[in-house]
């Protein structure tokens, strides 16, 4: 929507008289952060949300043409349990990322009044909007950062904020705080931290915006925990608590997600359904690194799905190697998937050159797993081109990498059964590609057992 709300269309959106459309646009509105619409929300919301109540939606009149209750007391809820719709509060917050970017101590080197100012919720969206910051960068700074956030959340006053809301910051910041476990390759401390979320959720408003959010981190765990199918019914749930309440964005993030995960499971042309219908609902504006990553994933799957002509125009098209500029690991692995891509059209000679550079890409940044993988798409390019020993050399390299690494004894087995077949020039690309194969298989299903051809 253009304009902002009237004082009419406010109190209607509060009591659920709008027709669902409108509804999920003013909604839509507001989660961008409009200033004066949230103040006009104010004072009608102090007609509804008083302290010391339970933080109740408000009330709706059930007729077919109106939202129905649950919708109508959710967009309530995020109202109420999002404080930056409070006069003032929002402002506390981006002030205090601006005070903790630039200090050059952090907390330390706020004043007593700076860090006065930052008590209650504020503090908490801070520290987890600079934990999530540091998820890439520094996963121990994020780590340290999300557990603050649920101190701070864990002391949250009682007379400032009504118990429900309370219950919501402390299950958001003990999500959030899991999932900086689970980054950190904590999964049993993250499992711990997410099943208190869920506990905490439980005593809140019912917000589903917050409801689906850590259903995705608990999805996100549950894949690293090598269940990636329980991930994909998580994340399909919270697809459609995010359409529910009008963020197409994020259930295009659900949904990307879920499609990674199912081309973990072994479906890549169902993988390649659900990556499609999540990048349309993505806003470049909002995200554009995820719709650079969604695009990317696409490109990877239609590969898998052997669609090489395709995915090459695909590729093309996309821009992907201008959006990645300045991250290196990216674009190694964009030339791996390009290298995969002249393999697939019968293009030897690109597909060498272009497995060749992603690997070195990979190596040169200490990434010695991923560069024996692209080692054996490059194996099979090179011995149909007849370097048999170019070939043999890798394979002892790739190995030695392996074992140097500590990957499990399956997958070691199986390198070292390409290493001899090398050895007695008895390689060829198919059993190159046996191995490339189960290594796949292996990441999925970690009891296998490899056979020999």
């Amino acid at each position: 929507m253009s304009d902002h709300l009237t004082t009419v269309q406010a109190e209607r959106f509060l009591r659920g008289e709008l027709p669902r459309t409108k509804a999920k646009e003013v909604l839509r509105h507001l989660l961008q952060g409009c200033g004066t619409c949230a103040e006009r929300l104010g004072p009608l919301l102090s007609l509804i949300l008083t302290p010391g109540r339970t933080c109740e939606g408000a009330p709706v009149k059930a007729t077919e043409n109106q939202y129905d209750a649950p919708i109508a007391r959710a967009l309530a809820s995020v109202l109420s349990g999002q404080p930056q719709f409070r006069k003032g509060a929002w402002t506390r917050v981006e002030r205090g990322l601006d005070l903790l970017r630039s200090s050059p101590r952090g907390l330390a080197g706020l004043t007593d009044d700076e860090a006065k100012e930052l008590r209650g919720w504020p503090f908490v969206e801070v520290l987890l909007q600079l934990s999530f910051e540091e998820r890439y960068r520094n996963p121990e700074e994020m780590l340290r950062l999300a557990l603050l956030a649920k101190t701070a959340a864990e002391n949250l006053d009682p007379a400032e904020y009504c118990g429900s809301l309370i219950a919501d910051h402390q299950a958001r910041a003990w999500a959030e705080l899991g999932n900086a476990h689970r980054v950190n390759d904590e999964l049993d401390e993250g499992e711990a931290a997410l099943g208190i979320a869920e506990e905490r959720l439980r005593q809140g408003t019912g917000n589903l915006l917050l409801l689906a959010r850590v259903a995705v981190l608990r999805a996100s765990l549950l894949n690293d925990q090598s269940r990636p199918s329980d991930a994909c019914e998580l994340l399909s749930g919270a697809y459609e608590l995010y359409l529910k309440v009008g963020d197409d964005h994020l259930a295009g993030r659900a949904q990307v997600k879920r499609g990674i995960y199912t081309n973990y499971e072994g479906h890549p042309q169902e993988a390649l359904r659900i990556l499609r219908q999540g990048l349309k609902l993505l806003d470049p504006e909002r995200d554009p690194r995820l719709v650079t990553s969604a695009t990317q994933s696409i490109v990877e799957v239609m590969v898998q799905c052997g669609e090489f002509r395709a995915a090459a125009e695909k590729l093309m098209e996309s821009g992907l190697r201008r959006a990645l500029a300045g991250e290196p690991l990216s674009l190694a692995r964009l030339r791996w998937v390009e290298g995969q891509i002249f393999a697939g059209l019968g293009k030897a000679g690109r597909a060498e050159a272009a497995l060749t550079e992603a690997r070195d890409g990979f190596l040169a940044r200490n990434q010695g797993y991923d560069a024996a993988l692209v080692g054996l798409d490059l194996a099979a390019v090179s011995l149909e081109r007849g370097k048999h020993a170019e070939v043999t050399a890798l394979a002892a390299d790739m190995l030695a990498t392996f074992q140097r690494l500590g990957i499990q004894r399956e997958a070691v087995r199986a390198l070292d059964y390409l290493n001899r077949a090398c050895h007695k020039q008895r390689a060829t690309p198919r059993l190159v590609r046996h191995v490339r194969g189960f290594l796949k298989e292996l990441e999925r299903e970690p009891q296998l057992r490899f056979q020999a051809l």
